[in-house]
């Protein structure tokens, strides 16, 4: 192979990564990467132990950017796990006391990750008026962040916001708290849903009967934890292990249209459940693939592809690429900040570190 001729950067550097493997394709090439620093000659790197991957899109994960601004701990967190872009959940309370442009104007501007907006209706506070804000504001929400609106089970408004989200030309993404109200929605032939946290075998099959449906689920439902761990998360739905897992283990493959992490970005003073997962996204699909759940091509659409036919973002994603190294790093530990009771992945032997990371013709070192 000849190595990419040396040629000084006027602004910026770059940095070539020689004889990087493609395992989707088999090929190897050397991988250019302009990244900030002083200009110079380009450094090169031996890169022949290495593999270039797609960047992820982890359709499902929860930053305080509407209270917090996008901080470096998330996207650190997000990077580290393979994801150049992230839907975040936009709770409604707080997005009708902004103006939707101003929103939409600052996430536009994200990078490493692109930050992408999903709005999210709970009942906590209510969500009563959300219907009657949604018929002056639908058409906006759908054009210029996503077609697809996050709805849950418990809230008293849940059938007046469902109606109200197909009546917007929208999909319903919905978190059901009990298996009654999952099974009335799944048997129902109304409008599209998007079913989140499937967690078995039999849930993906009553999804897979429902017309204009689809399913997500998350590597901690499919990632054999170790004995004991699945009760001491502090999550919901709860991590079923078992039978449970072994059964969707086998479908997932054919029946599960995407996979998200469900991140949960660590905030001071929050006891409400959730994992601090996004870090782990791609080791843990990495595990699956070791462990012959999922070959990698369908692991990695899974992530990209899939998970944007499903939610439609209208930014649509950055062309982008990650460097890895898919050496095994041994059991996974705690980041900084991390809960134990949060951390899904804790004492699982994961491989697979992001080294670097190329969005738009631009990229950064981790």
């Amino acid at each position: 192979m000849t190595p990419t001729p040396a040629t000084t950067t006027p602004a910026g550097r770059t940095v070539v990564l020689h004889d990087v493997l493609d395992p989707l394709s088999g090929g190897r090439e050397d991988i250019r990467l302009e990244v900030p620093g002083p200009a110079g000659p380009p450094t090169g790197v031996d890169g022949a132990g290495l593999q270039v991957l797609p960047g992820l899109y982890d359709a499902d994960s929860h930053l305080p950017v509407l209270d917090l601004g996008l901080r470096e701990s998330d996207r650190w967190r997000a990077l580290a796990g393979g994801a150049t872009a992230v839907n975040t959940a936009l709770p409604w309370h707080l997005v009708r006391t902004r103006p939707l442009e101003a929103v939409t104007s600052f996430l536009a501007g994200t990078a490493f990750p692109r930050v992408l907006p999903i709005l999210s209706v709970s009942d906590s506070p209510s969500s009563e008026g959300f219907a009657g804000w949604l018929r002056e504001h639908g058409a906006q929400v759908r054009e210029t962040w996503m077609p697809t609106i996050k709805l849950y089970s418990n809230d008293p408004f849940f059938r007046a916001n469902l109606e109200a989200v197909w009546a917007a030309g929208c999909r319903a993404a919905v978190y059901f708290y009990d298996r009654e109200s999952f099974e009335r929605v799944a048997t129902e032939h109304a409008g599209p849903v998007h079913f989140r946290h499937v967690t078995s075998r039999s849930m993906a099959d009553l999804v897979a009967a429902r017309p204009d449906s689809t399913c997500q689920t998350s590597p901690h439902f499919l990632v054999e934890l170790p004995p004991g761990r699945a009760g001491e998360l502090h999550v919901l739905p709860p991590v079923p292990g078992g039978a449970d897992r072994d059964g969707l283990r086998g479908i997932v493959a054919e029946q599960v249209d995407l996979i998200a992490s469900d991140h949960n970005a660590p905030v001071h003073g929050n006891d409400g459940p959730g994992l601090d997962s996004e870090q782990f996204l791609l080791p843990a699909l990495l595990h699956l693939v070791a462990g012959g759940v999922l070959d990698l091509p369908t692991a990695l659409a899974k992530v990209t592809t899939a998970a944007a036919a499903v939610f439609r973002p209208a930014a649509g994603l950055p062309a982008a690429r990650i460097v890895v190294d898919p050496a095994g790093t041994g059991p996974a530990g705690l980041w900084p900040g991390q809960e134990s009771r949060r951390a899904a992945f804790l004492g699982v032997p994961l491989a697979g570190t992001v080294l670097a990371v190329e969005a738009a013709g631009t990229a950064r070192f981790l």
